[in-house]
């Protein structure tokens, strides 16, 4: 370098900067790693721009959620119990107030948030809903929101602030207790008018709700919902959802989840509300559902303790798609070739989904007699005219649940749809069985 000319600050940062493309790809390939991503917004502010669009795409507020799963050391721990320490929550809301930091809020797209774990839960719940509710008007791109334990003031929250922005909501462990709350539930519901996709889990309706002669009231989805799953729930909130989409300002859902905890429960009026329009996917898990008085070593015959809650909560279906949505587990076979056969005659087209990242499979490792009768199952339903299609993929879940069908090992095996068409070589030969090997994720 020639040292008889004086160096410009300009020249030296033309001299260090990265092409954007090349900051673009060292930040792209770093998403799934949070820390690298922080340490990355460090180096300049090329890198810091680039990397904070991911770091706060999606933002968790559950905090201490750790503590709650058993998986908090002790120390930190110890540290929640500090009357000093300022919860996640409180300190987001801190960095959003600041002139300096507020534009952070523009890169969210989801937020997870639970106001039950961690310090929060010893908190005043009213201190807790104002920083809620600060946050909310803080985030002008959120299209995402997962809730955990909510009140009636979160719902009201979410009607006054994100009722034109939010496409995707999820609801947890919360209990619809008095009318109040059912009214801010209702009302938050219906301001949505951009959401498509709404799951509601472990949620219900308290019997403190019935009143007069018609106990049931109908919760009614927002009218752009196109999907909707419901699980974890109880006869009540069925019978109010299939109420709810019996009225005329009900949406038309392209497709519905639900699950089967081997209970006797009536769920007519939901699928008579659903109509013929929607796909519906019954989540089975593994099956390993005992019913009362009914454990491992006094059951005779576990498949026929069965039979009455699949046939009650089938009854009624009037739509022809059904997908089972089930982990890998090699006995889900076996039930299955009685679960088919006490179906609807509506049910034409049937889906079996196994869960890609399950860690109890092959479905074929044990007992291939179960195969043999979920052929002569399926041929002879095809040959009186109730079944057009069996189908079988295997896909990686990209919605959370509480079940087998959604936990996921280290790696991912699919190496059953190999070995279908071989297990079911009648179902192949009639020209029923088809193998789908290009769904990789699941369809929810």
């Amino acid at each position: 370098m020639n040292r008889n000319y004086p160096i410009s600050v300009s020249d030296i940062n033309m001299q260090r900067r990265f092409p954007n493309e090349i900051s673009s790809i060292v930040v792209d390939y770093l998403v799934d790693d949070p820390p690298a991503l922080q340490n990355v917004a460090l180096i300049c502010h090329d890198f810091a721009s680039l990397a904070q669009s991911r770091i706060f795409e999606r933002v968790s507020l559950e905090d201490g959620s750790k503590l709650a799963s058993g998986y908090m050391p002790w120390s930190r721990w110890s540290r929640y119990q500090r009357h000093d320490y300022v919860p996640l929550m409180y300190r987001f809301n801190a960095l959003l107030s600041n002139p300096q930091a507020s534009f952070l809020g523009k890169f969210v797209r989801r937020l997870d948030l639970d106001p039950c774990l961690g310090p929060l839960r010893t908190m005043e719940h009213a201190e807790v809903d104002v920083t809620i509710s600060s946050i909310f008007q803080q985030l002008p791109s959120l299209t995402e929101l997962r809730i955990n334990h909510g009140r009636c003031e979160h719902f009201g929250a979410v009607e006054t602030y994100l009722s034109q922005q939010l496409e995707e909501l999820w609801i947890g462990h919360t209990t619809i207790h008095d009318q109040k709350c059912f009214e801010y539930f209702q009302n938050m519901l219906t301001s949505l008018t951009a959401l498509t996709r709404f799951t509601v889990n472990n949620c219900s309706l308290s019997h403190a709700l019935d009143v007069g002669s018609n106990p049931i009231r109908a919760l009614i989805f927002p009218s752009s919902l196109k999907a909707a799953c419901i699980t974890g729930t109880n006869e009540r909130t069925f019978r109010a959802l299939g109420i709810g989409l019996e009225c005329p300002q009900a949406p038309v859902l392209s497709s519905f989840l639900s699950d089967f905890r081997n209970e006797v429960e009536d769920r007519s009026i939901l699928w008579n509300g659903l109509g013929t329009n929607s796909s519906i996917i019954l989540d089975v898990g593994n099956m390993m559902y005992w019913p009362s008085g009914l454990t491992m070593w006094n059951r005779a015959d576990p498949i026929a303790s069965y039979l009455p809650a699949m046939i009650s909560v089938t009854r009624g279906m009037k739509g022809p798609n059904l997908t089972l949505c089930c982990s890998q587990l090699y006995q889900l076979i076996a039930y299955f070739a009685h679960f088919i056969s006490v179906l609807p005659e509506s049910v034409r087209r049937i889906c079996i989904d196994f869960n890609a990242g399950a860690t109890d499979g092959p479905p074929d490792l044990h007992h291939l007699d179960g195969w043999v009768k979920l052929d002569n199952t399926l041929t002879d339903r095809h040959a009186i005219g109730l079944l057009e299609s069996v189908c079988f993929r295997c896909t990686e879940r990209v919605i959370s649940g509480n079940s087998p069908s959604f936990e996921s090992g280290t790696c991912l095996d699919r190496t059953i749809l190999n070995r279908v068409a071989r297990l079911l070589h009648r179902s192949d030969v009639a020209g029923i069985l088809e193998i789908d090997y290009t769904t990789l994720f699941s369809e929810f």
